[in-house]
């Protein structure tokens, strides 16, 4: 899965997002403010690392990339 972020909730974070299809070079970045700072690492590790991911997951979609359990992200362009 090619989402990466960088920054850390709460606060501004900066998403760079890569179509998982195989030959296509689709890329985005755009920032978010997230304002819950989402579970203690100490207590949930898994969430604490995938907190901003599901925080983006409506913006991401609003933007026309579908998430294909198992191929990850697909851009517009492929998953139209």
């Amino acid at each position: 899965m090619s989402l990466m972020t960088e920054g850390k909730t709460p606060g501004p974070v900066r998403y760079y997002l890569a179509c998982d299809r195989g030959g296509c070079g689709a890329r985005i970045m755009f920032d978010l403010v997230i304002s819950d700072p989402g579970p203690p690492r100490e207590e949930d590790f898994f969430g604490y690392l995938l907190h901003p991911a599901e925080e983006a997951a409506p913006h991401i979609s609003g933007l026309g990339w579908t998430f294909l359990q198992g191929d990850g992200y697909w851009c517009p362009g492929c998953s139209g």
